[in-house]
């Protein structure tokens, strides 16, 4: 009996309630805490997330790590007609041994590191694409 008496003590506790304050509906989830059943802004965004990574050994070109880094986000690497005609001379760089850790960084970041200052991150959050685009100063003068 007494089993049964704090095990539904316990989950009297436990036990996450929904109560309106004010006009926010805000999940009841201790006696004086509450919170707001909203996403949070890497659910919202997610090449915000943090992320800290040392890549695997046969992860060896910046498109293998580019890939490697956008493998849970929901996002996929643009390759083709979608992207920059250049983009592939910067996929096709071996990895920088400096990159082969990054972290704690953000997804995005973390995507502009390895494509270095040359180069600008292209978003496309409908299709959930990402590409990069040679900026217009190192375009021509025998970058190409």
């Amino acid at each position: 009996m007494l089993k049964r008496i704090i095990l539904l003590f316990a989950l009297a506790i436990t036990t996450t309630t929904l109560s309106v304050s004010g006009n926010a509906a805000d999940l009841k989830v201790g006696r004086y805490s509450k919170i707001q059943p909203v996403a949070s802004k890497q659910q919202k965004d997610p090449l915000s997330v943090i992320v800290d990574i040392t890549f695997p050994a046969d992860v060896v070109t910046v498109q293998d790590a580019a890939t490697y880094l956008l493998q849970r986000s929901g996002y996929n690497l643009a390759i083709g007609r979608v992207a920059d005609p250049m983009q592939p001379t910067l996929l096709n760089l071996t990895l920088p041994q400096i990159h082969r850790r990054l972290g704690p960084i953000t997804l995005r970041n973390g995507l502009k590191t390895l494509s270095g200052s040359a180069w600008i991150l292209v978003e496309d959050p409908v299709a959930r694409l990402v590409s990069f685009e040679l900026k217009q100063e190192y375009r021509g003068g025998g970058h190409e």
